[in-house]
């Protein structure tokens, strides 16, 4: 039995909100053949809808390692504390940085974000057909953003920030020795934006647990990713696979690399991988 961690946007689902039948295929036909899915994203698990559910996961790592499940039942949750979270937000409104703080049940910002998204939207998605439109992770972003100024009380695992004037790499310089930061996986929120974590909390800690729960080691455990908060997967997993439209800095760090989501990559990768015939 392999146990298979997979991530979400770029790797599986699609920013337009589908997953290919060609993915859906191959992971049912894994199950079947007695291994193990589980999805390992920096969504939160409110954000799991829509095709994602078309999939019985038997494990899931949301928030970046900040939730984790089995079958459907709770393995652990951790946030940041009233400090921590008090440190970013001084820091964001410092440098004028809008940003989507994200808990397991919900993600919530000030009005100034939802405007921003706002503006996104009418940037990225004004071409759509209103069936995409309605399917757009930007729209469903927005959709589920609930507009507060009292973000201090929330339980926030993880912090998306949108695209500013201040570069990603400014960010990272400032905050990196006291956070986890990666570059955003989800491209829609612009080339300078990014994700910060509690330095205990990633992807990687989730799969561990996972990996414990069930009694298996690295040796069992097969990582796909396309993005660099995927990086640490590929550390743990004995096979680490890139997507074929990963950067090509990720698929570097990669054991193999598979075609594109658009070209079948999931499925591909399973078949040569021997998980599926």
């Amino acid at each position: 039995m392999k146990i298979i961690f997979l991530d979400a946007d770029g790797t599986l689902l699609h920013h337009e909100g589908f997953i290919p039948q060609s993915a859906l295929q191959a992971c049912q036909l894994a199950q079947r053949n007695g291994h193990k899915i589980v999805l390992c994203t920096g969504r939160q698990k409110v954000e799991v809808y829509g095709d994602m559910l078309k999939l019985d996961y038997d494990g899931m790592i949301t928030g970046s390692g900040a939730h984790v499940e089995v079958n459907h039942q709770l393995l652990e949750e951790r946030t940041f504390s009233k400090e921590q979270l008090h440190i970013l937000l001084e820091y964001m409104h410092k440098n004028d940085i809008d940003a989507i703080f994200e808990t397991t049940e919900g993600l919530v910002g000030n009005q100034k974000t939802y405007d921003h998204l706002d503006q996104m939207i009418q940037k990225q998605c004004k071409h759509l057909s209103p069936e995409l439109f309605a399917k757009h992770g930007l729209v469903q972003v927005q959709h589920n953003l609930k507009v507060t100024d009292a973000i201090l009380e929330y339980p926030v695992n993880k912090i998306s920030f949108l695209e500013s004037d201040i570069s990603y790499q400014e960010i990272y310089d400032a905050l990196h020795r006291q956070f986890d930061l990666v570059p955003a996986t989800f491209a829609p929120f612009g080339k300078e934006s990014g994700e910060i974590s509690e330095k205990t909390i990633t992807k990687a800690t989730g799969m561990q647990s996972i990996l414990n729960y069930f009694d298996k080691s690295a040796e069992d455990a097969i990582a796909i990713g396309d993005g660099f908060n995927d990086l640490c997967m590929f550390e743990v997993a004995k096979i680490s696979v890139a997507m074929g439209n990963a950067p090509i800095e990720v698929q570097k760090k990669a054991d193999r690399v598979t075609t594109s989501l658009d070209n079948n990559g999931i499925y591909n990768a399973f078949i040569v991988l021997g998980l599926i015939e």
